[in-house]
């Protein structure tokens, strides 16, 4: 058999061609597997602008209105600066939607008792009369939330402690 008639083969052409689409075709499988199994890096990023990831999913019920939840949370500015953080104020802090940024409520009706979270909002679903000075200019702001416990209807008894403590020590001011 000469070369021309090798190179002009059709079955060994066929094979290439075979060889070649099942390359392009386990490519392709390796990259939509690489781009599902990145899905967890992805934010899910809501109307408002708020882009929030599940880091450890939690279990039960997700935090409602009526809820208070003790939270563990580190917030950080763009270049990653900590800004505030619940060990600065001596652990697990409760809160209640009522008591937060727009944002951060947006977020925790997607938080479960145990899970952890990251998001992200932008400064218009925090500071409605804009930033205070010590924030930088045009940062987003990036928590990191773990929730130890959800206490369901705790919101108003979380308010009424809140109330008594404020009277208590209004009483300690005056003579």
């Amino acid at each position: 058999m000469s070369v021309a008639t090798q190179t002009h083969d059709k079955r060994r052409g066929g094979r290439t061609a075979g060889l070649w689409i099942a390359f392009l075709v386990l490519i392709a499988a390796a990259l939509g597997l690489a781009w599902f199994g990145a899905g967890s890096l992805r934010p899910e990023v809501t109307a408002s602008g708020l882009q929030f990831r599940t880091i450890t999913p939690g279990t039960g019920p997700t935090i409602q209105r009526t809820d208070a939840a003790l939270l563990d949370y580190i917030l950080t500015t763009k270049d990653g600066t900590v800004f505030d953080s619940s060990e600065t104020h001596g652990g697990p802090q409760p809160f209640t939607m009522d008591q937060v940024f727009p944002g951060f409520a947006e977020a925790m009706t997607r938080m479960q008792t145990g899970g952890q979270y990251r998001f992200t909002m932008p400064q218009s679903l925090a500071f409605s009369s804009g930033p205070p000075p010590s924030w930088p200019k045009d940062s987003p702001l990036t928590f990191d939330v773990r929730v130890r416990k959800i206490v369901p209807g705790g919101a108003a008894m979380l308010q009424q402690q809140q109330m008594m403590q404020q009277q208590q020590q209004q009483g300690g001011q005056q003579p």
